[in-house]
């Protein structure tokens, strides 16, 4: 694979993109959508919390959603590069908002079990399932190869702005008027992105045309539908191995975020539970941390003239994580454990940015949708093994969570460095 290319970082101004009406469009309600999830997180997280006392249960509801989610994660880059990125999320906000509206009577009418967290959560997953490679795979449609660097540096960024300030406002807003309040919002914000999603206009710079010849070209057939998309999920899983980069990259990225993202969701809700004051307050201020932190990472690759390669930009972050996490199984104050979160979050927007900026350059479009699903499974797809390891290890001790995490990362970073096929990455 090439070499990502910086100069393009300099020609094209980071406000540009918003110059295009449906990368606006786009660029609003995704961010309005995103601030609703973010008040949704803290509310399922509490209200598991309180329903349960359980860091055991708090994973097993995260495993609900991210299953299905990592089940059909393929099928869902599949659908987009078949058919139309947009409507695939149009048609997901709009039963989310459905659902969302359904949960927030029940949680009003305080007739709440444990039962319906899991049976919501795995219809989230399912749609998450079509939706997130679509949302990944719809910007270089909509924007020119030269402003893909812009426009992943803008969304990532107001993406981790809104995660910088969502968790803080929706622990306070638990805190004054409940929960309820927080679902009632986030249902509102499914509307107001459908809305967003109608308003665009159908005029995309990728192989729409292409993309709408193949569909009329499919046979009818139940069986024939079924063998096509076996065979589609198949050419994008045969492009991401026969591409040596690609492959080191998701392979690795897979191993950081077993060990990561379990600490992060439910080490984050247990040290708010367990260690610091405020409940679901220190759980927003946390949350609120990592948001920012990754804000300021997602800015910093267009300032770069000579970016790191991608390999040694990879392990550098890890090996700073398992560090960070190490500490977090000692810290006692909130705002010592606050300073690090920010540094966590930090290494993570730096490298979603450059990472998916580098995926995005070098796919083909006809394969974007398919490529892009193989990104996300390395996250998604994995979490739920996360999830259920953090839960395991949460319920045993809250130090030894952290701390078995944060020094099995620095091994593996260590055992990587030694490895020339993961340094030498451009």
């Amino acid at each position: 694979m090439g070499k990502i290319i910086s100069s393009d970082q300099h020609r094209v101004p980071l406000w540009q993109p918003l110059t295009i009406r449906n990368f606006l469009l786009l660029f609003i309600g995704e961010n309005v959508s995103l601030f609703g999830d973010q008040l949704y997180l803290v509310a399922l997280l509490w209200l598991t919390i309180q329903l349960t006392n359980s860091g055991l249960s708090l994973g097993t509801v995260l495993m609900a959603a991210a299953i299905p989610r990592a089940i059909l994660i393929l099928v869902g880059g599949v659908i987009s590069d078949r058919t139309s990125p947009r409507l695939v999320m149009l048609g997901s906000n709009i039963v989310r908002a459905l659902l969302m509206i359904i949960l927030t009577v029940i949680v009003w009418e305080q007739a709440t079990q444990l039962w319906h967290l899991y049976l919501f959560s795995i219809c989230f997953g399912i749609l998450d399932g079509f939706f997130i490679p679509a949302a990944q795979s719809i910007v270089p449609t909509l924007v020119s190869k030269e402003q893909l660097t812009a426009s992943n540096t803008l969304t990532q960024g107001t993406n981790q702005l809104i995660l910088l300030i969502g968790p803080v406002l929706g622990g306070l807003l638990i805190a004054v008027s409940g929960i309820k309040i927080a679902f009632a919002i986030n249902a509102a914000t499914f509307i107001f992105t459908a809305v967003t999603l109608l308003l665009m206009k159908v005029s995309f710079h990728s192989n729409t045309a292409t993309k709408i010849k193949e569909t009329t070209t499919i046979n009818n057939s139940t069986n024939q539908k079924f063998f096509r998309l076996i065979t589609s999920i198949r050419e994008g899983l045969d492009y991401g191995w026969r591409n040596l980069d690609l492959r080191i990259i998701l392979l690795v990225v897979m191993i950081y975020n077993l060990i990561f993202i379990g600490p992060l969701r439910i080490g984050f809700a247990s040290l708010a539970h367990e260690r610091f004051p405020g409940g679901a307050i220190a759980l927003g201020i946390m949350n609120s941390a990592w948001g920012g932190g990754n804000l300021l990472g997602a800015l910093m690759p267009p300032l770069l003239s000579n970016p790191p390669k991608i390999g040694v930009l990879l392990l550098s972050i890890a090996g700073i994580q398992g560090f960070g996490l190490l500490m977090l199984s000692f810290i006692s104050n909130i705002t010592l454990a606050s300073v690090i979160i920010v540094v966590l979050g930090f290494c993570s927007g730096f490298f979603v940015v450059t990472e998916i900026t580098w995926v995005q350059k070098q796919t083909p479009p006809e394969m974007l949708g398919r490529v892009m699903s193989l990104g996300v499974l390395s996250s998604f797809g994995i979490a739920p093994f996360s999830f259920a390891l953090a839960g395991l290890l949460v319920d045993l001790n809250l130090a030894i969570l952290f701390g078995v995490t944060g020094i099995f990362m620095i091994f593996i970073t260590a055992l990587l460095t030694t490895n020339p096929s993961v340094r030498n990455i451009e």
